[in-house]
């Protein structure tokens, strides 16, 4: 089966947001009082200026420095890039010359460096390191950064991506199953110069799992921890994984790969859902055969869980299984294959909060497959982008197709793509409520997105796949706001 960009832009899906601004950063100046307040007491006046240092973290090689497990020779492609001056509208970044970054974590030297809005620093990564994208003055706003690899036959037969994300302290991550041969690896990198605790709790379809695994995990400063999911319990069906750090922040990320006995079923990286909420988007959904959407309740209460698709045409109700009750901390898997062809965004709504992902497969019975995990993402109010770049080993360019999909109301975005030599091309989209709008990404090296106008939710991914001799590899990837403005806060002293 060959694989066409056009193919895949015909299919993908993407939700549409409110614009508006990220808040990267708080400073605080000036002295602060305790006490009562009078007529005559300080007033607070604050600023916002562009970012002059943003930093993400990608996980590095996933499938290595799992103690105990034997590192599988894999290694990743690392790109970063600062976002074309175009998408920065209302944004005017610092005159003092920046650059782009990228550097392994545990130690050593930089990997590789861009200079230049819209250019990609890019490295390969082999070892037990995660790797942090930072970007300096001129270049801070609009940073953004994507890991990815590829093998086209073997035990490791895949595509996997994800987007290198900023750090915090509470994530859930849904991925992985309880079939044998499939294992779910963890990542956890600490960007701080601190050393940092995380706690583990794993939730399935009978609720959360009493465990002392996975309790107290130390992440180094400037470092990289790596635990295997299935040390909690091997066999959950579908596996929701709580992060809780403490001490500072660190990112994470969850690999998910399946030998099925001799045969290669595929692997690709989950990163965290958007936070618990009552209303979810997954976007760049691509169904073609298996599917399941995952849902989970965070809290103790009782859910109604009511999921439907967002199509080029408007909302479509699930074939089945779109209502459904959970008992708070359950998991459930909802059935889509019986979606047609195409590429969708997934809407889930509830009483009370909730986290959602979905997985879409690719193979006939009994042959190589590979699949591809869909996080729930939050609503885009700013600029997004993702660079490009092919994993190393690819034998012809990807194939792949940018998503936008508008819940609430409809959405205009203005989507830049950079070509071969540095062209920029603008394309104005205009994306329906509750519809979807695709655009082909053939020949870019970078994507970028920011919504001009309209008040629906802007949720975006790219959907990325390859014909390999025994079928297609494919992998899907979010988009994620990259941060613009600090917010400074000016406190006058209180004279008494």
């Amino acid at each position: 089966m060959n694989v066409s960009v056009s193919g895949i832009v015909r299919t993908v899906l993407v939700a549409a947001a409110g614009a508006g601004l990220v808040v990267a950063a708080t400073q605080s100046q000036g002295a602060i009082a305790l006490g009562s307040r009078t007529a005559d007491d300080s007033r607070v006046s604050g600023s916002t200026d562009p970012v002059r240092g943003s930093t993400v973290v990608c996980p590095g090689p996933e499938l290595k420095g799992v103690p105990g497990v034997d590192d599988l020779p894999l290694g990743v492609r690392v790109a970063a890039a600062a976002a074309p001056a175009s998408v920065l509208s209302g944004v005017a970044p610092v005159s003092t010359p920046g650059s782009v970054v990228l550097t392994a974590v545990p130690g050593g030297p930089a990997k590789d460096t861009a200079t230049t809005r819209g250019d990609l620093a890019a490295a390969d990564v082999g070892g037990r390191s995660g790797v942090l994208a930072e970007a300096s003055q001129s270049l801070a706003p609009g940073l953004a950064a994507a890991q990815s690899w590829l093998v086209a036959s073997g035990d490791q037969r895949a595509l996997a991506s994800s987007p290198c994300t900023q750090a915090g302290s509470d994530f859930w991550v849904l991925a992985g199953g309880g079939a044998p041969g499939r294992q779910e690896r963890l990542v956890l990198t600490n960007p701080g110069g601190n050393a940092v605790t995380v706690d583990l709790t794993l939730h399935g379809p009978d609720g959360e799992l009493a465990s002392p695994q996975g309790k107290g995990i130390v992440v180094p400063a400037r470092g990289r921890t790596s635990f295997l999911v299935d040390s909690i319990s091997g066999d959950v069906a579908s596996p929701a994984l709580h992060v809780v750090a403490e001490g500072g922040v660190v990112s994470a990320a969850v690999n998910d790969s399946w030998l099925d006995g001799t045969r290669p079923a595929g692997s690709d990286d989950a990163v965290p859902t958007a936070p618990p909420s009552r209303d979810q988007v997954i976007p760049a959904v691509q169904v073609a055969g298996p599917a399941v959407l995952r849902v989970a309740v965070p809290g103790d209460s009782e859910a109604v869980v009511q999921a439907r698709v967002l199509t080029a045409t408007g909302p479509r109700a699930l074939p089945a299984g779109g209502v459904t009750r959970l008992d708070g901390g359950q998991v459930r898997d909802i059935d889509l294959s019986k979606l047609p062809f195409g590429t969708v965004g997934i809407q889930v709504r509830a009483d009370v909060p909730v986290v959602a992902a979905a997985m879409v497969s690719r193979g006939a019975p009994g042959a190589p497959s590979d699949f591809a995990w869909s996080s729930s993402t939050s609503a885009l109010t700013g600029v997004a982008g993702l660079p490009l770049m092919d994993p190393a080993g690819s034998p012809k360019p990807l194939a792949r197709g940018l998503g936008l999909s508008a819940s609430g109301d409809s959405a205009v975005v203005d989507v830049v793509t950079i070509g071969a030599g540095g062209a920029e091309k603008t394309q104005r989209v205009t994306v329906a409520r509750d519809s979807s709008s695709t655009v082909n990404l053939a020949g870019a090296s970078s994507v970028w997105v920011r919504q001009v106008s309209g008040k629906g939710l802007l949720h975006g991914g790219v959907i990325s796949a390859i014909s390999v001799a025994d079928g297609t590899l494919i992998t899907s990837t979010p988009l994620l706001d990259s941060a613009l403005r600090t917010t400074s806060v000016s406190l006058r002293e209180v004279r008494h």
